[in-house]
């Protein structure tokens, strides 16, 4: 069963009707479902699907005159084509034979662009003198690598700049999306399972809808030689060449070390030759490196772990690995179960940034949000130097410029009480705009205490369940 990705397809769907040459770079993080996508895309479709691998020119060249062949002439034994020119010519061809739409498919770009010097150059060259007169052909090229697919394909300088009509940049499935794998799953327990697998179609079909939230995380994410338990260090060993640097460094944001300072402190890494190592995990979009909204107080970056994978594994399996490889979770359940709405609490915020977004226009919003994020940072109203720094969970910047949200989530079991109110007011003192909108967001009821002060004070109170039934609207 195909989930999800609904505008995409309709998207693509309008790309191959269009009636002339369509090239779509299409691009996301590893495992996000890219490849899963473009067979939904091309079934029934006369499709030429070559899937390029790290394997060097040759091997790319015979794998391409394969799959021509199997779309074109399948009785017949592949041919390999001399070189990667006549192969594309041969599709333009294909293309000129029959009035059909063809839809050409190069999957993972990056590593035919890394195993074919000029291979963009010659693309490009192709498209100017082929492609672009056909009005039944359509380009697809996929790729994980982020910064390769913006820089080389869609970047200025690329050769390939300018041939694009369209772009497509896949983002993880939405939490409404990732619930209807595991359906059986009560909505406060998946935003757990949500926040371990990010919302990454291949993670959440490897879980099972029949158990309970306890028992997938155990069997398959915390049991040695599961897929998931696995799947951080094999995706760090498949990316970089020197992965234990890297994982030093993924430990530290993990368990804390969220400050450029203090994950030098951890590492023993100096700062030149970190700022690279976080910028590659950046680019793999296991890191984030986060800047606090608005220009109140100081700007000092965080990273934080952005993966939610990479986050559960590093924040549980170091502490734990032992009981873990010897088939003794049962033993420390106890502990990780304690913890883990601490771990959900990060997601919830995500979520609640995200049903901003979504909620633009309509009317739960009295103005509309241009950016949403958070803030951080010292008090600026009490410049004590013994002062604690204040949070603040959401900030969501208004389009006109006077207009500001301030927003606090909580994920506890119990009712969210007055002196949460209270203290986003005081923190809304920080900001000197004259419009505010202040909002508690909330897995649990609100005490009528609360209630009585919100109303007085304007102060909108949104439960989860309400979002869950406002987004799915």
């Amino acid at each position: 069963m195909f989930i999800g990705r609904k505008e995409e397809l309709l998207e693509l769907e309008s790309r191959i009707n269009s009636q002339k040459f369509e090239m779509i770079p299409l691009y996301g993080r590893r495992r996000v479902g890219k490849t899963r996508l473009l067979e939904e895309f091309s079934t029934n479709k006369r499709t030429i699907f070559f899937t390029a691998d790290q394997f060097g020119e040759t091997s790319n060249l015979e794998n391409l005159s394969q799959a021509i062949t199997s779309a074109f002439s399948p009785e017949m034994e592949s041919m390999v084509f001399p070189d990667f020119q006549t192969a594309f010519e041969a599709i333009a061809k294909h293309a000129e034979s029959n009035p059909d739409s063809l839809l050409f498919i190069i999957d993972e770009y990056p590593y035919l662009a890394k195993a074919v010097k000029g291979i963009s150059s010659l693309l490009q060259k192709i498209i100017d003198k082929k492609y672009l007169k056909l009005n039944n052909l359509m380009l697809i090229l996929t790729g994980s690598q982020i910064s390769f697919m913006e820089k080389q394909v869609l970047g200025y300088e690329s050769p390939l700049y300018g041939r694009r009509t369209g772009q497509i940049k896949l983002m993880p499935l939405t939490l409404q999306e990732a619930h209807l794998f595991l359906p059986h799953i009560p909505n406060e327990d998946f935003l757990s399972i949500y926040g371990i697998t990010g919302g990454i179609p291949l993670y959440l079909s490897m879980l099972d809808d029949h158990m309970t939230c306890k028992e997938n995380i155990i069997k398959h994410v915390l049991q040695k030689n599961s897929f998931l338990y696995e799947e951080p260090g094999n995706l760090l060993m498949q990316e970089l060449r020197t992965p234990n640097k890297y994982n030093d460094i993924i430990a530290a944001i993990a368990s804390g070390s969220s400050e450029m300072k203090d994950i030098i402190g951890t590492t023993g890494i100096e700062s030149g030759v970190l700022t690279k190592y976080l910028n590659t995990l950046i680019d793999l979009n296991i890191v984030e490196k986060k800047i606090p909204l608005t220009k109140i107080g100081k700007k000092k970056p965080l990273y934080v772990v952005s993966d939610g994978l990479f986050r559960f594994w590093y924040r549980y399996v170091p502490k734990y690995k032992n009981f873990i490889e010897t088939n003794k979770t049962n033993l420390i359940w106890e502990k990780i179960e304690a913890d883990l709405p601490d771990f959900t609490a990060i997601e919830f915020e995500h979520f609640c940034r995200n049903w901003i977004y979504q909620q633009n226009g309509t009317k739960e919003l009295p103005f509309l949000i241009s950016e949403v994020g958070s803030w951080w940072g010292n008090n600026p109203i009490n410049h004590k130097p013994t002062n604690l720094a204040e949070e603040i969970d959401i900030i969501g910047i208004g389009v006109e410029k006077n207009n500001l949200l301030i927003g606090e989530c909580k994920w506890k079991n119990k009712d969210t009480d007055v002196d949460i109110a209270q203290k986003l007011m005081e923190r809304s003192n920080f900001f000197p705009y004259p419009n505010k909108l202040l909002v508690i967001f909330s897995k649990s009821k609100f005490t009528k205490k609360l209630q009585h002060y919100a109303i007085k004070n304007n102060i909108q109170l949104i439960s989860y369940h309400k979002m869950l039934e406002r987004g799915n609207r």
